[in-house]
């Protein structure tokens, strides 16, 4: 006859101590997390004890050393040694404790309850005799509830088992895991509908993603334009698309706000508990009350805000307005880029549009990022390169002037500004080589300039301006 198993608790005892003898970040959270009172019987009480007066030592702890603390012999020393092979997996050591404290208050609360109703049924119940256990289990049920490692001190236990440094991705390239995302541009130029565009593709990817959109700009009749535009429609499941039109969450740099947002975040998590969370707010200067232009405003969307998302864990984007000048960043106080992890400038090319790369806690986010635009369904569609924004129409331009193919970007400059069309130098720079490039091909006065291949594209390595603008 098979021997009887073991109860539950003794078993989850015996793997939590064998996880503390066989690492020593387990054997940290085993001494520091678990009572005496936690353990159903004797002999895992003393091996318990031994642990944690060896942790508070700093004297090395396993087998060996324990059984020779307690003094164990026989059956019982045999036991120790065994331990470490009643723990499927060290990693596994939180669960242990969690389900621990659990059965500890299990049977406190089934004792309670039969202590409680003796007393009520005796003729001298009153008040007072029911208080102390009372007191004792609520006690019991603050112990059970607390969160093991709820310092946040880092977790050493699984802290080197992850690269720390590699690069992931919920969308390639564009929105890094886990991380704070600043996208902005000009009006018009397209950075809410590119977000749009991206979050749609995630909640009907195959990935498991949800996304929020707090969208505080745009009406209904909108939202549908453009996903009709993106080939969505009635038949399409965007149950993973929570789309919030015009919120009404208190201001996100307050603490009402974060208590909102918070709330709203962890409803659609309960709802998608296996998958991963990713949040757009478009636009981020509606969504709060402070000064665009005080640094304090976006410390405070910080300190309420962003700490909490970061602490989810939660991949999240928020949209702006560049200032006057693009160049010069985000419209507002500089202090708006201090709390993301990865700023992207949107800027329009010939054929789509560009992220460029402001500032990036990683090294892994590329400097640039190319997409051209295409209809029916609308697309961006990555490309290797593309030309700046009024390429070929400067071309055009410097070909009706007669300027020679090898005319240099200060004179080229200069001769447009004389003409009374002035230029960047970058997109100067960009049409001298769209011209040479092309230079053989019969044109008649007027004609577009070829769009320019994909192999013949600007590669960043090739070199770039004083703008960063490959050339």
């Amino acid at each position: 006859m098979a021997p009887e198993a073991p109860p539950l608790g003794v078993q989850t005892a015996d793997a939590a101590l064998g996880a503390a003898l066989s690492n020593l970040a387990a054997a940290a959270l085993v001494s520091g997390e678990l009572e005496a009172a936690d353990m159903p019987n004797g002999r895992q009480r003393r091996v318990l004890q031994a642990v944690q007066d060896m942790q508070a030592l700093g004297e090395p702890i396993d087998c060996l050393t324990v059984a020779n603390e307690v003094g164990a012999t026989g059956e019982d020393r045999d036991w120790i040694f065994t331990l470490p092979e009643l723990c499927p997996s060290a990693m596994s050591v939180r669960s242990y404790i969690r389900d621990l404290k659990r059965l500890r208050v299990q049977g406190a609360t089934h004792r309670a309850g039969m202590q409680l109703t003796e007393i009520s049924l005796g003729s001298d119940f009153t008040p007072d005799n029911v208080r102390p256990a009372i007191a004792e289990l609520e006690a019991l049920l603050d112990y059970a509830g607390a969160p093991t490692n709820g310092s946040g001190f880092l977790d050493w236990l699984t802290f080197w088992d992850r690269e720390h440094d590699e690069a992931e991705w919920v969308y390639a390239d564009v929105l890094a895991r886990g991380r704070g995302h600043a996208l902005y541009a000009t009006h018009k130029l397209g950075k809410s509908l590119l977000m749009l565009f991206v979050a749609a593709g995630l909640a009907t990817g195959a990935e498991p993603y949800v996304c929020v959109y707090l969208d505080y700009e745009m009406t209904e009749a909108d939202v549908r334009d453009r996903l009709e535009d993106m080939g969505y429609g009635a038949g399409t499941d965007l149950s993973r698309l929570r789309y919030a039109l015009l919120p009404t969450l208190p201001p996100l740099d307050t603490p009402q706000g974060s208590r909102g947002l918070c709330a709203l975040l962890d409803g659609v998590q309960k709802e998608w508990p296996d998958h991963h969370l990713v949040l757009v707010i478009d636009t981020i200067s509606r969504a709060v009350c402070g000064e665009e232009n005080s640094a304090d405003t976006w410390r405070d969307f910080y300190l309420h805000s962003g700490i909490e998302l970061k602490r989810r864990g939660i991949t999240w984007a928020r949209l702006d307005h560049s200032g006057k000048d693009p160049e010069r960043g985000q419209r507002g106080s500089s202090g708006k880029g201090d709390d993301v992890d990865v700023v992207w400038n949107l800027v329009g090319t010939q054929n789509g549009v560009m992220l460029q790369r402001k500032f990036a806690r990683m090294s892994w986010v590329p400097a640039r990022l190319a997409f051209g635009i295409t209809e029916d369904p609308l697309r961006f569609t990555r490309l290797a390169g593309d030309w700046p924004e009024g390429t070929g129409e400067t071309a055009n331009l410097m070909d009706r002037l007669d300027m020679p193919l090898d005319v240099n970007s200060r004179d080229a400059q200069r001769r447009l500004r004389e003409a009374g069309e002035p230029r960047r130098r970058q997109v100067v720079l960009a049409a001298m080589r769209w011209r040479n490039e092309r230079s053989g091909t019969p044109r008649e006065a007027g004609n577009q300039p070829q769009e320019p291949l994909q192999e013949h594209l600007p590669n960043v390595d090739e070199g770039t301006d004083d703008d960063g603008i490959p050339f």
